[in-house]
Formats: structure tokens, sequence, C-alpha cells
């Protein structure tokens, strides 16, 4: 197992370096500012902390990068990044990183095995930074030698290379080792390994992030990368205002719902802008806050879940971009890992469909009745039963969904509106607990674990008490916890195919979210400037500019550039 990886990602590197070499006489225009917008609507924190619950954009995959990629188009196939490649003990008790050498920080310093090490001491000293829930299976890091790194493992856990691998970003040693309380650091002057690193601009209008002058790729031309100089994201107040920026071809990488985006969005300039919405993304839920009542009532959950319009969500709020979730939250790529014991059971259930009569039914049977007269229905205890559904402010797609789903609400005798935030006071609400209900993205790997593990493993309720991935509706049990933990206890696919059936059971029978629709992947690009974008036929990475998850954005920075040496302005 364990070599194979490592030989495969080496044979890899070899093949870049060689692609690097046959094309080194090749002119590659450079420089160029290129514009994003990616659903930004409040001003941008100083925060580049890439341990911070919400770090500011572009932290992640850009400044800071991880040992590995795990390109989601591939699969989860592995690309060497900081780390070469990775090997397993034949026990699965240990899993050995060989790190690249040549690569520098930032500001000059040599990067190695030990940054790589004290990062991860960094986070056994402060349990508040572990947001990818690490330290449930890591015992110990250690230093073999200078470009070898040990991760000795409390349990086997054979997803372990991808969560040290890939969603851990590695900092600096001779930095992060005079920081008192790393857990509260903003970071404000970030050294890091990526590609733009140099922090230009960053308050209430605009963010700008510009090339690493010591970054460790080199590209075609034989010159390092990246090609662009900067990164610059406006800040827009909605989607509306972004769009018509796209529209006019004032934007170069977009990220943003474009509403029927054939005439408002292509035919503006069809030579010229472009969209792809890869159907691999995580499924969008309605997440129920199971802490307080009545949502901590199942029978008040399935309720709820009969009540939504699926069709008009998807049809009016998402402009017919998806389909219907699936009701085990399995999106169209792990087709073949979805039960159909769990669908009958969803369906047994009434979940997933909309049938308003069966869900006043649902209320009725559950005693949620309406018993002092005034058209609401009323909580168990006969008290007042009111509920906010909250939402992102300007993002168009879902705060028409959620209208739809709080009128849903309404038709069975639910007191709802919905509540419309600032998109840091809604993640922060998500984290804390503090909110009723919401609309809130999904996870997506490799494999349905990350769905399952993202929304059920009670580990990743962090040290401050905030919930990290996507636990926002903090229903956890032991039984779930177990499966989740079994699933990279074992290297039999059979083995894993089962926990998943059951988790798809339990998640079912509990109703943990309410899947409403697979998330479409929001990517358009226009090639007035910049050519190098994943396209329609050589979608070779996630092409997303908001995708920090697996990191593919880094892939794209580098191979994006100027489309001659006037498109970006160097020659005029």
């Amino acid at each position: 197992m364990s070599k194979k990886v490592l030989f495969g990602l080496l044979v890899l590197t070899l093949a870049l370096l060689s692609f690097s070499f046959v094309m080194a006489q090749e002119e590659i225009p450079r420089g160029g500012t290129f514009l994003v917008s990616e659903g930004q609507q409040a001003a941008f924190p100083n925060n580049f902390n890439p341990f911070a619950p919400d770090p500011t954009r572009w932290t992640r995959a850009s400044i800071y990068e991880p040992l590995v990629i795990f390109n989601p188009v591939e699969g989860g196939a592995p690309t060497p990044w900081l780390a070469l490649g990775y090997e397993y003990s034949d026990d699965l008790l240990s899993l050995t990183f060989t790190l690249r050498e040549g690569v520098k920080w930032s500001d000059g310093e040599d990067f190695n095995a030990d940054d790589v090490v004290f990062t991860f001491q960094m986070i056994q000293a402060f349990p508040a930074l572990d947001r990818g829930g690490i330290l449930g299976f890591l015992d110990s890091v250690e230093k073999v030698d200078d470009f070898t790194v040990k991760f000795n493992l409390s349990s086997v856990f054979t997803l372990a290379h991808e969560l040290i691998g890939g969603r851990t970003w590695i900092v600096p040693e001779h930095i992060w080792s005079a920081v008192e309380d790393p857990v509260t650091f903003t970071n404000p002057d970030p050294v890091g390994t990526g590609p733009l690193t140099e922090v230009v601009t960053v308050n209430e209008q605009v963010l700008e992030i510009c090339r690493n002058p010591n970054y460790w790729q080199m590209g075609a031309d034989g010159k390092p990368l990246p090609y662009v100089d900067c990164m610059r994201m406006p800040v827009y107040p909605g989607n509306d205002p972004a769009n018509f920026a796209a529209a006019a071809g004032e934007l170069d990488w977009i990220g943003n719902f474009i509403p029927d985006i054939e005439s408002t969005f292509v035919a503006a300039d069809p030579e010229h802008h472009f969209y792809y919405f890869w159907p691999g993304g995580g499924t969008v839920h309605l997440y129920t806050n199971t802490t307080k009542a009545p949502f901590s009532d199942v029978a008040f959950r399935r309720a709820l879940s009969a009540a939504v319009d699926y069709e008009s969500v998807v049809n009016i709020g998402m402009y017919g971009y998806t389909i219907p979730a699936n009701p085990t939250g399995l999106g169209p790529r792990y087709e073949s890992w979805i039960n159909q014991e769990a669908l009958d059971k969803a369906a047994e259930y009434g979940l997933g469909q909309y049938d308003p009569e069966r869900a006043k039914a649902m209320l009725d049977e559950a005693g949620y009745v309406d018993g002092d007269g005034d058209g609401w229905r009323d909580n168990l205890d006969g008290s007042a039963l009111a509920f906010k559904v909250q939402v992102v402010n300007g993002w168009t797609d879902w705060v028409t969904s959620v209208q739809i789903m709080s009128q849903n609400f309404q038709d069975i005798g639910l007191n709802s509106t919905i509540d419309v935030l600032d998109f840091g006071v809604w993640l922060n609400n998500l984290q804390t607990g503090n909110f009723d209900t919401s609309i809130g993205w999904g996870s997506a790997g490799p494999t349905p674990w990350d769905h399952f593990r993202n929304i059920l493993d009670s580990s990743l309720i962090g040290a401050d008490g905030l919930a990290n991935a996507q636990l926002w509706g903090r229903w956890t049990s032991e039984e779930t916890d177990a499966l989740v933990n079994g699933f990279v206890a074992t290297a039999d696919p059979a083995e894993q195919a089962d926990i998943i059936n059951k988790l798809q059971m339990a998640y079912v029978e509990n109703v943990v979210t309410i899947p409403l629709f697979p998330g479409p992947t929001w990517y358009e690009y226009t090639t007035h400037r910049f050519t190098g974008f994943p396209t329609v036929d050589d979608y070779y990475t996630q092409g997303s500019p908001w995708e920090d998850t697996w990191s593919s954005r880094l892939i794209v920075l580098t191979r994006l550039h100027c489309i001659d040496n006037t498109s970006c302005g160097q020659g005029q």
C-alpha cells in the first residue's frame, strides 16, 4: 500500500520536472493582477491564521500549503506538494512523509522537517487548533531527518494520510515558536510557502495578495511560479452587483451563483465567458439545532423534512442548476455507495418528499398543535413555537431557497421566519450553536466517510466549544462515533461498505440533517486577460476559486497566466 503511493508520487514529480525541462524555452506571459469574486460581502478580517475558525480568504491554499493535495476530480488521487510521498508501516500504526527539498518560506528561510514537526506538536499543545480532528488518532510526531517526518498513530486510521497530509496547513517554526497563544494569534504579517503570500491590502473594500518572491515551484519557462503577480478580490454587497461585474468582463475568476447564466453571463461575451458546475460538490442541507426544543425531537425533524418543497427549492431557488438531494445526503459521486434499505426507511418516514398533509399529520401525532387558537402550532408544553431559518445576506440563491422553505413551514402551521445575516455572523452562529435552523453546505471527499464524519463525529466539537466541519446540528451518538472511527480502522472495502450502510441508516432514522440538493460547484471564468483555468474539456481540478478544503486552488495558481504580453497591461 504505502510503497506504491510513495513511488507513484515520485514518478509524477519526475514527470513534472521533465516537462518543465522540455518546455523551458517556452515563453509564458508573466505579470498581471487577476480579479476574483467568491461571495465576499463583508469587510475582510485581518486574520491570516490558517487555524482560525474563519480566517481571511485565501489564507489557506494560497499563503499556506499542505503536504499533499488530493485532487477531488481524480477521485482524491494524491499530488505531491510539500511532501513527495507517504508510507504506512505494515501494522498501519505509523505514517512517514518524505518532504520536498529546496522549499523556502516567503521570507527566504529554508523549509524542512522541523517546521512540520513543530506544526503538529503545536496543535497537540493547543487542541483548539485541531480543526480537522487529527488528535483523535495522532499520538506523536518525530523528525527522522531533515526531510523525513514520522507520525505515530494511537490507533489504526487508514485515512490519516488525507487529514495529516491534505488538510493541515504547515506553518514556519521560526515565526510561530515566538507566538504565545496561537489560538488567538491573527498573524497579520504571514510568512508561508504558498504562491501568493505578500498581503498588500486587506480592508472593508478589497483583499489583495501578491506573489511569493521565494516560491519553490518552477514554471514551464524555467522561472519561479506563479506566472501572475497578484490576486485582487473586491467586496460586493451581494450576488447581483458581483454578477453585473462578471457579465461586464471586469472579473477573471468567479465562484458565484448567476441566475440564467447562459443569457446573463455567457451571452454577454460568448467568446470569453465560460462556466462549468462540476457535480461533485457536497450536499447543501437544512441544519436544525438538535440541542434545543423542538428540534431535539426527531418527530419534529421528520415533519420538517416532509414539509419542504424540494422541487421548488431546486427549480426556483437554485434556478434548475441541481437536483433534489438523496435522503441519505449522498450526492451523485457516491451513487455506488447508496444503501437501498436506507432509502426504503426514508420513504417509510416520509423524508425527502414534499407532502404537506403528511407533515401536518406527523405534527398532530407528535403533539405540536395550535392550543391557543392563534393560528400557529405550539410547543409540547403549550408555549409559543416560533423559529428562524438563517441564511447569508446577498447569497440570492440560498435566500430564495430559504424563503420557499419558510413559507412551506408556515403552510403547515409553524411560525417560521427567515434571518438574513452577514456571512461572519451566520458562520459564527453555526459554530457556536446560536441558531434555530440554517441552510448550510456539506462536505464531499473521495469516499462518503467525509460526508458522514463531518456532520456526525463528536470529536469535531473543539476544545473551544466550536462545532468544526459541519457538525453544526450537534447531533451525536456513541454508535455513530464508533462507526465513523471503524471505517478508518480497517482497510477492508467490504467492512467499509457495511459501515457506510449503517451510517446511512442512522442518518435517516435520526434525521441528522435535512439534505436539500447536491451543491453546485459555482465556477465561472473569463478569458479577456488570463488563461490556464480548468475547462470542460480539461477539468484538471476543481475550478471554484473558493475551494480550499482539498487545495485545488493551488493547482490552478500554478497554471494561471496572462493570455499575452498586452492582455494584462504589461506591454501598454
